[in-house]
């Protein structure tokens, strides 16, 4: 739990350090990868810090939807994928492929209700940087058949997207979580256009503990890298 802490003492200190309130904002992103694609809107309520007002932090509800054709979800949990389980050191552990088995979703579909956190950085007044990423939520989807292979051994099954969505840090994460790395250039007042690099995890489940070796499992993950483009739209 140790990255809430520091997320909730983060959003503790917001309103105590901000010198002045920023107006609402608005993002629309569409992202596309191979076999699949992302459309999200987020609502984002921002914070200006330093002397120059340029850092700026938001958060707020951030609506994701996913979906693909045959896509390969593999083992999800820490404890079966990588080679330790400490939160932010599990990003850099090794990788025990060995452990992994493979989910074959043929028509993945999920949609995710998150909480998200943004940091942004102005570098003139039409450019600004920065990242986000979805903190908790909910999941909804399309149930879907999949093909389970283990050791060269297939099996078809039917799975569902994991409801419960959280950030851990890595594959401690469970669920179904966006995050992006993005470059604006503010057209005018109000509206600015976004490229955007965006990792989407996009998680399913088994009805049971399908995998059985080294532990039994029923969690898959999918880990998406796209690239898209984005409008911003500020509110006043």
């Amino acid at each position: 739990m140790k990255p809430f802490l520091l997320i909730f003492l983060l959003c503790c200190t917001i309103k105590m350090k901000a010198q002045q309130k920023l107006r609402p904002s608005f993002d629309l992103t569409v992202a596309a990868g191979s076999s699949q694609g992302i459309l999200s809107l987020g609502a984002w309520h921002h914070w200006k810090f330093g002397k120059k007002q340029r850092l700026e932090i938001g958060l707020g509800p951030r609506i994701s939807a996913y979906s693909g054709s045959k896509k390969d979800f593999w083992t999800a949990p820490a404890s079966i994928s990588r080679g330790s389980t400490t939160p932010f050191l599990v990003v850099f552990s090794s990788q025990e492929t060995q452990h992994w088995d493979t989910l074959t979703v043929q028509r993945p579909l999920v949609v995710s209700f998150n909480a998200a956190i943004q940091l942004a950085y102005r570098i003139s007044p039409k450019f600004r940087v920065g990242v986000n990423i979805d903190l908790i939520g909910l999941s909804v989807g399309r149930n879907s058949p999949a093909i389970f292979t283990t050791d060269g051994q297939q099996q078809s099954v039917e799975a569902k997207p994991l409801s419960l969505n959280l950030l851990l840090t890595g594959d401690l994460d469970k669920g179904s979580l966006n995050s992006e790395f993005f470059l604006t250039y503010q057209l005018n007042d109000k509206w600015g256009l976004r490229g955007i690099y965006q990792f989407y995890f996009a998680e399913y489940q088994t009805r049971v503990d399908i995998q059985e070796v080294p532990e039994p499992n029923d969690r898959f993950r999918n880990k998406a890298n796209l690239l898209g483009l984005g409008l911003t739209y500020s509110l006043n």
